[in-house]
């Protein structure tokens, strides 16, 4: 009897790390748990601004200029210390722009600060056959912000039941 719940016990084992690899192929994060970011490179003392960071990212994908768009936007953070996340996530944005049109504009839509330290902005970009959502998560250290994630989808019908949610607590 021992042996048959070892071997059912095992059986699952496979089922419960597919579960869990499949949860983890979904959400495009930047870092891993108990590892910690790289040091910040000298190069670059100006703070980063959130709102000038998105415009820049946005215009240069505007200009169909992806390598620039996330260079500049990931550069001196822990996700560009994840090179093949960076890969990953531009193909993932080059696959979007080619179903659903170059990019003409952006608008942001949503912004949330948790407390002074996090800050989350939630923008549209304005592709020309329909708009993708983005999600761009910032941390404030010390006196600086940087970018810690971001998710780009085309759940537009999510984002109104989200915002419609919000307005009516």
């Amino acid at each position: 009897m021992p042996y048959l719940l070892i071997v059912l016990f095992l059986c699952t084992l496979p089922a419960l790390a597919e579960e869990k690899s499949s949860a983890e192929k979904k959400r495009y994060s930047f870092s891993k748990e108990g590892e910690s970011a790289p040091p910040s490179s000298p190069q670059s003392t100006a703070p980063m601004d959130p709102s000038a960071a998105l415009s820049r990212f946005f215009e240069a994908l505007k200009a169909d200029q992806l390598e620039t768009a996330y260079s500049d936007l990931v550069k001196n953070t822990i996700i560009a210390a994840r090179p093949e996340n960076v890969v990953q996530l531009k193909e993932k944005t080059r696959t979007a722009i080619d179903n659903f049109g170059p990019v003409k504009g952006y608008e942001v839509v949503e912004t949330l600060e948790i407390g002074k330290s996090l800050y989350r902005q939630t923008c549209i970009s304005l592709n020309e056959d329909l708009p993708l959502r983005w999600r761009f998560y910032f941390y404030r250290s010390g006196n600086q912000w940087k970018i810690v994630d971001l998710r780009v989808d085309d759940g537009i019908v999510e984002l109104f039941e989200e915002i419609a949610r919000n307005r009516k607590k």
